[in-house]
């Protein structure tokens, strides 16, 4: 697939960067426009996708100014790409003024890495001991770089509409053109007709979404984090739910004790339809939470609801019983 292909996967950033805007080029002297019908502007963007392609075969660099403009308020960002194509590896670094930093690494036949910045996640982390972890790890061997990276290449498919090519002295030029859903953009290539840069602006419903890319061509250097900066996912999420093992437990010992009473419809309990029926919840809030955390295990006239925190060793416990036509929950 082509390097000047619009993401598929990337990051929700990735994909906003091919529908934003920024400030015009310089001036240049002895400027030369010419309108150009849809056909040759389909033309004229395959050329460019062939040629950055070929220029980025040995890896290149994006980087990218943000704007977002809503009721008078600004977001303003910046965004860098590296594609190191020598080792199958992508880094994407994305800042947004307000909203801290994220930070994204994929590795070709591995799979992706993201940077953790939530709240909840570094807890989890520090109750695990493993503070010093700054990245959740997916597994996905069938990450593919030319699958995942940021470009123009659709535009010579996916928006055949007239425009303008303004060749400057220097050889360069610049199309301009507005695509079918009103987004306005300028593509900047080189003498060679190799992307240097998009200019996108996208209007709409009195907001202004911007941004100006630059790209870079050449062998790029992507290094991705250590064994010891990196936690699988599944294991990271399951550290975030014992962080809520209490009010797990208690959720599900409650909720068990509540169904059977109403399946007791006023007469006595039974222990067998009590048991059955706490089992069966259990088996329901470890399913809601992705983790098989809650644990049952029959006690005198009823069962123990419990769960053990793997790292903490902590214990959190509650009989549920049957006593006559009531049900008690109790915490041990």
């Amino acid at each position: 697939m082509s390097v000047l292909t619009r993401p598929a996967v990337l990051l929700a950033s990735a994909a906003v960067a091919a529908s934003l805007l920024v400030a015009p080029g310089a001036a240049y002297a002895a400027d030369t426009t010419t309108e150009l019908t849809a056909a040759e502007m389909k033309t004229a963007l395959e050329q460019v996708s062939a040629a950055s392609d070929s220029a980025a075969a040995v890896g290149w660099k994006g980087a990218a100014e943000y704007s977002f403009a809503l009721s008078g308020d600004v977001v303003k960002g910046t965004e860098t790409i590296t594609a190191d194509r020598a080792h199958g590896r992508l880094s994407d670094v994305v800042s947004l003024s307000g909203y801290g930093t994220t930070t994204v690494f994929m590795a070709e036949g591995a799979g992706v890495y993201q940077s953790i910045a939530d709240t909840q996640s570094k807890a989890a982390l520090k109750m695990m001991g493993r503070a010093s972890v700054t990245y959740a790890f997916a597994a996905d061997k069938t990450i593919d770089l030319d699958d995942n990276t940021p470009g123009v290449g659709d535009l010579s498919s996916d928006n055949s509409v007239p425009g303008t090519k303004t060749v400057h002295d220097d050889g360069s030029a610049d199309y301009a053109f507005s695509a079918e859903d009103g987004v306005v953009f300028a593509l900047h290539v080189n003498v060679d007709s190799v992307l240097t840069g998009t200019d996108v602006t996208v209007t709409e419903d009195g907001s202004t979404i911007a941004v100006s890319l630059d790209y870079s061509y050449g062998p790029q250097s992507v290094t991705l984090p250590t064994a010891g900066q990196t936690i699988d996912y599944k294991t990271l999420a399951t550290g975030v739910a014992y962080l809520d093992m209490p009010a797990t437990v208690q959720q599900a010992a409650k909720l068990g004790a509540a169904d059977t009473r109403k399946a007791a419809k006023g007469r006595k309990v039974k222990v067998s339809t009590l048991r059955k029926v706490v089992r069966t919840d259990v088996s329901t809030v470890n399913s809601k939470t992705g983790v098989n955390m809650v644990k049952v295990k029959n006690v005198t006239s009823g069962v123990n609801v419990y769960a053990v925190n793997p790292w903490t060793k902590k214990t959190v416990k509650y009989s549920v019983k049957a006593s006559g036509k009531k049900v008690v929950v109790k915490k041990l």
